[in-house]
């Protein structure tokens, strides 16, 4: 059995760094060995790994220099990132990981750039052809004029992942108060179409190889129903409008139609590695929210139905072993959990 040594940077808080870590814990055949980083020991991480450090932020003109200390430290082979800051830091200096022969999970730079601004993701996603809700960007009050959509989402168009600055407005009078709080506080605006409903929410995950090849597809149903998973939750008379977590939970299934069609879009961008679409179904139609390049925060409830795709990565690009991209249908929900940690 081939030991391999894996760095999963970023496992504190609950985000797809700890997702990893649980994931790579299932695998039984491969020696791993498990380091992890945080910019915080009080973490529940670090009870999951092998041998822990205390890293500073990325922006700190140190972190490169520890990093690949630890890397040289303890012979690393793969490394997973756990934020967005080390998922750019990775990106950013691919050619210093190469020469480290360590592996990364990462897609292209261009793929990342572009899912990285959902108004830019959708300009080029409508001009493809692409059916999408309707979407608007907004730079200044007057852009609320314009809109003839509503109800809508108003959210940060930079950034991946995350629920944060997202609102529902039903009118033009909430747009108007919302925007202008979200341009107060410098949050880079697009507006979209709500549309469908929360019943109907779906992760899909798409694997595609370095030649931008489509490896495997994996879809899961979200059960919206309780605090944990629902952010945000407006009713107007009837209706009840509703933005999920990041915390997701639900049914891993096989949803043909809507996996070709979150196959397609990764085909359109050219997507060289993970990537993780959130939609809804609408009359079997992939209507399109987001698109996060990178793992999922859905990675354990994946690897719990069999496709355990840091286990994949590390076989596919290590061992040249080929990808397996068959599941098992299963329904998953999550739980808060206590633990005591040493600091």
């Amino acid at each position: 059995m081939k030991k391999i040594n894996v760095l999963v940077t970023g496992i504190g808080g609950g985000s797809h760094g700890e997702q990893i870590i649980k994931s790579l814990k299932l695998i039984n055949d491969l020696d791993l060995t498990i380091i992890g980083t945080d910019v915080t020991s009080l973490t529940t991480g670090k009870n999951l790994v092998d041998k822990f450090y205390l890293v500073p932020y990325v922006a700190d003109k140190k972190y490169e220099k520890i990093i690949f200390d630890i890397i040289k430290e303890n012979n690393i082979s793969f490394i997973f990132h756990g934020s967005e800051p080390e998922l750019k830091f990775i990106s950013e200096n691919r050619e210093k990981f190469e020469n480290a022969n360590v592996k990364h999970p990462l897609n292209s730079k261009e793929a990342i750039s572009l899912c990285m601004n959902k108004y830019e993701t959708y300009k080029y996603l409508e001009t493809k052809g692409v059916n999408l809700p309707k979407f608007k960007k907004i730079d200044k009050i007057e852009d609320i004029n314009e809109i003839d959509f509503y109800p809508l989402v108003l959210k940060p168009s930079t950034g991946s992942g995350g629920s944060s600055d997202v609102y529902i407005a039903l009118d033009k009078e909430d747009c108007q108060l919302l925007v202008k709080y979200m341009l107060k506080h410098n949050v880079d605006i697009v507006a979209q179409h709500y549309i469908g409903t929360h019943e109907d929410e779906y992760t899909i995950g798409v694997s595609s190889d370095i030649n931008g090849k489509v490896l495997g597809s994996i879809a899961i149903k979200r059960f919206i129903t309780n605090a944990l998973s629902t952010y945000k939750k407006v009713r107007d008379q009837n209706n009840i409008y509703v933005i999920s977590s990041g915390i997701s939970q639900g049914k891993v299934c096989h949803n043909a139609n809507l996996q070709k069609q979150a196959e397609h879009i990764a085909e359109l961008i050219d997507s060289k590695g993970p990537l993780n679409i959130q939609c809804r179904e609408v009359n079997g139609e992939l209507m399109l929210f987001e698109i996060n390049p990178r793992l999922s925060g859905t990675t354990s409830l994946r690897a719990i139905a069999g496709y355990n795709e840091p286990e994949l990565m590390i076989k596919h690009q290590i061992l040249g072993e080929k990808w397996n991209h068959n599941y098992n249908n299963s329904t998953i929900m999550r739980t808060i959990e206590e633990v005591e940690i040493s600091e």
